[in-house]
């Protein structure tokens, strides 16, 4: 294994992408990497590619977690969602993420898609 003293700039720059990416990557060309035909390279590409197009879709809410915060639409708008539940009364569901349980009221979202990173990174 290179260490990071001695890692190319490529590798380096490999190692700085989000984990689930490299995971990803790894499945399709292996790890360790096997050697490819250039359809080989381009076939892993377009998989990566396509792989990131649906992970950032917007999905059914029947696929929406149930746990932490997403983008939703509501009412043709673009909103932060969470589910929840009232502490006071027994209602759950979909509401804004910016409503606390004093004034919980839900929402009906159409379809949801996973926050983005934020800016930075990991930084």
């Amino acid at each position: 294994m290179v260490t990071d003293r001695t890692a190319s700039s490529t590798t380096l720059a490999f190692r700085a992408l989000p984990k689930d990416i490299q995971a990803n990557v790894k499945s399709i060309v292996g790890d360790p990497p096997k050697p490819m035909s250039t359809m080989e390279i381009m076939l892993a590409i377009g998989q990566a590619v396509a792989g990131e197009r649906e992970r950032d879709r917007w999905q059914p809410m029947e696929t929406a977690p149930k746990h932490g915060r997403f983008l939703a639409v509501v009412d043709g708008e673009v909103c932060v969602v969470s589910y929840g539940k009232t502490s006071h009364l027994p209602i759950e569901g979909f509401c804004l993420a910016d409503q606390g349980p004093e004034d919980f009221d839900l929402c009906k979202p159409t379809v949801w898609q996973p926050l983005p990173e934020p800016p930075g990174g990991d930084e």
